[in-house]
Parts: structure tokens; sequence; C-alpha cells
């Protein structure tokens, strides 16, 4: 976020903008700085608000090259935001204007890298309310600032959409602790004016960013006091985002939940060896503390249990699992955790109607053979149940469309006619037989 009227020019300024990261050790001669490439994390979901977000600023600037140079004063002056002239509206318009190519670049390639990570593991409207939260907490630490140190900076409009931005990169160091970030160092010298690259990418993680983010952030913030001006950027406005994002990975839980998703993610590549499947299992239980009727911790704990060679527990907990699935309205994933149990305790069988729903699951699912498995445990299990007949019927016509196997069909349509009379499917088998 910077004062449109005192963007500067000067080739330290402008690197620190393509850069997405201010430069953080300053020298004499040359400052240290880097590109980010790409994140090493594999997006869960589409990330539709941060692309409309990144598309909406490209527009807008785009927009703005067509103006005049007293139309683009103006269009600053209106949308973007005055201290001593606040509008209600410029708290978020003026998150969509940028001074130049180098300003519009630095902030769209930092939130089309993190925006995409965060927002694919938060949700999008959770991210939406953090983005626009953002710009308005970064303006009200500014305006706090600027009234007490810098009143030269109060008639100054500010643009800019580094204040959001500022926010995803607080609540992203929390949530995404693990998260690495592939970046290409660069080279700043006096006297030229774009920085130098150097061909050696670097993977680094992104708390490592954040924390000399905000290191940089607050010397230069307290610079901006000692001196009385914003010197070109609004330090305030950034650090005002970042608390926002600091604050919303408290209230958000943000650590816990990582540490959750990860130990998910992980679980599965430790079940492949006894000893991390050991020190997995006491993570995985540790979190099942705080949430014990998680179904995916449930799930995952009777994995690395069988993994780590004591499965006496995991019969129980995967019945849990597909229990808790079922309640939070998840059939697919109780059924995945049904072909776990069975594949850990063949001829295992569920209470009758959550058999069913299983059955029916996998039937849904595409899975006729674990389909017709579980319609031939429940009809065994619970034979005088109601479902049994169904199981019955479902499973005849299983075998007829999926399997072209006319005999078995006729054999169960057969056993359900005997063995209950009064079946109300009773005319829909005569039928079937019929047809045959």
């Amino acid at each position: 976020m910077v004062p449109c009227q005192r963007w500067p020019a000067d080739a330290s300024s402008r690197a620190s903008a393509v850069s997405c990261m201010l430069y953080a050790m300053p020298f004499p001669v040359f400052q240290l700085g880097a590109l980010p490439l790409k994140t090493d994390r594999t997006l869960r979901a589409v990330p539709y608000v941060t692309y409309a977000l990144c598309f909406v600023n490209l527009a807008v600037f785009l927009g703005q090259l067509s103006l005049t140079p007293s139309a683009l004063y103006q269009a600053q002056q209106h949308w973007g935001f005055i201290l001593n002239e606040p509008r209600p509206a410029a708290l978020f318009t003026h998150g969509f204007l940028h001074a130049d190519i180098f300003h519009l670049t630095g902030n769209l390639l930092l939130l089309w890298l993190v925006g995409t990570v965060l927002e694919s593991g938060i949700g999008s409207i959770l991210f939406l309310l953090l983005y626009f939260a953002s710009l308005v907490a970064a303006i009200l630490l500014y305006a706090v600032i600027g009234q007490a140190f810098m009143p030269a900076s109060m008639g100054v409009p500010l643009i800019g959409a580094s204040g959001a931005i500022a926010g995803v990169t607080g609540l992203a160091a929390f949530r995404y602790y693990r998260l690495r970030v592939l970046t290409l160092p660069l080279l700043g010298v006096q006297g030229v004016p774009m920085p130098l690259p150097v061909p050696v990418p670097l993977w680094v993680p992104f708390w490592g960013f954040a924390i000399l983010f905000t290191a940089q952030e607050t010397i230069s913030g307290v610079g901006d006091i000692l001196s009385g001006t914003s010197g070109g950027v609004a330090h305030w406005a950034h650090i005002g985002g970042l608390l926002l994002g600091v604050l919303a990975a408290t209230l958000t839980r943000a650590v816990p939940d990582a540490a959750r998703e990860y130990a998910l993610e992980d679980s599965p590549r430790a079940a492949a060896d006894v000893a991390q499947a050991k020190r997995k299992r006491r993570e995985v239980e540790r979190l099942l503390w705080d949430n014990p009727d998680d179904p995916e911790l449930l799930e995952a704990l009777a994995g690395l249990l069988l993994a780590s060679g004591t499965p006496e527990r995991c019969h129980d907990l995967y019945q849990k699992a597909i229990t808790r699935f079922l309640a939070h309205g998840k059939p697919e994933r109780a059924a995945i955790s049904y072909l776990n149990l069975l594949h850990a305790f063949p001829d295992s069988v569920l209470a009758v109607r959550e058999q069913m729903r299983m059955a029916i699951s996998l039937e849904e699912l595409g899975h006729a053979d674990d389909a017709l498995e579980a319609y031939r445990l429940l009809t065994e299990h619970y034979p005088d149940s109601d479902d049994a007949q169904t199981a019955l019927m479902r499973a005849a016509q299983l075998h007829l469309r999926h399997r072209q196997d006319p005999a078995e069909a006729e054999r169960l349509l057969r056993l359900l006619l005997d063995r209950y009379p009064a079946s109300p499917w009773r005319q829909l088998a005569l039928s079937r037989l019929n047809d045959q």
C-alpha cells in the first residue's frame, strides 16, 4: 500500500515491489531480496475468490492505463482513502488501485501464490472476509499512527492491496506453518534500475518470510514516525493488515487446524513404516484428545494402529469414524472407512441401518462387488429386519445390471420370495423373474 502521490521512482522501492519481499538485509551498496516463484502446497479446492480478486485488480489497473493524468489523479482522489476526508466506500475501493505495474505485480504475485493456498484451506467465505477486514484494519492503524506522528500524510490518498495481502500473509504463516516457497534471490545494486536475479532457486519457509516482512515493516514504520513522513510506502498500513491476520489466526484456531491437517496428510505415508507410524500415532492421539469425535482423525488413528502392529482398538475406531461421517452427512467418506474396516477385519458388520447405508453408498460410488458383500453381510446378520429384504432386492438388481449374472440374480429373487412371502418387494421380484 502506498500514498499515491508519493510513489517513489528509485530503484530500491521498485525492486521491493517486484520481489514481493521488502528487502530485509540492506547494505551500503546493495540490497538483498527474493522473488517467490511457487509453493510446495497442493491446492485442496479451487480458490475462486483469489482468482477473482487478481482479475479485478488487473482489470482496474488496465482501466487506469486508459485514463489521462488528470483523470487518473481525480480517480485516486475519489477512490483512494484520504485520512482527513474519509469516505466509507474508499475503505474498500482503495485496495483495487495501484500506483504502477511494479506495485501491482508485487501484490498480485504474492496474492496468487499464498492466497490460493490459504483460500483452499480455510474456505472462500472466510478468505474474503479476511481480505476486506485486513484492508480496513490497515487503514485504521495507519490513521492512528498518521494522526499522532505523521500529520503531513493525512491528506494523501492511500491506494493498493498490500494491507489485505499482509493480512493474508499473517494468517497463512500460522495456518500453513510448514509452507515453503521456491524463491529466486535478487540483488539490488545502486545505480541499477531493476534488481538482478541470482540463478540459484531456494526453498525457504514461508514463516521466515513473514518474520522478515514484519521486522522490515516495523523498522521502516518506526523510521517514518521519527521522520514524520510515510516516505512513499504506508508501512503502518502493512502492519495493520498483518496484525489482523494474526488475530484471525488466533480466533480461527489456525495452528491446531494446521496440525490436524498435516497429521492427516502424513498418516498414509507414516503407515508404511512401523517406527514412523508409532510416532505419528502419538501425535494423532493428542489431537483426538481435543477432538474426540473427529471422524478423519479416528480413521487415521485406526490405520496407524494397524501399521504399528497394535490392531486391538482399530475395529471400534473404524466403526466410530463411520458413525461420525454419517452424522456429518458424508456417506461417501463413511463408505471409504467401511472399506478400510473390511480390509482389516473381513466379515465385519455394522448396526443394521448403518450397514444398509454403507452398502447403498458403495453401490452409488460404483463399488459393485463391495456393495454386494455389504448386502450379503446384512442379510446374514440381520435376517429378520426389513432392510434384509431390501438388501436381497438390491443385490439381485446389481447382479443383473453390473455383473450380468442372471443365475445369481434369480437365486436371490427366489430367496426373497421364499423367505419373505409378504415382502413389499414381492411384485417387483416376480416381475424381474418373469423378464428373465
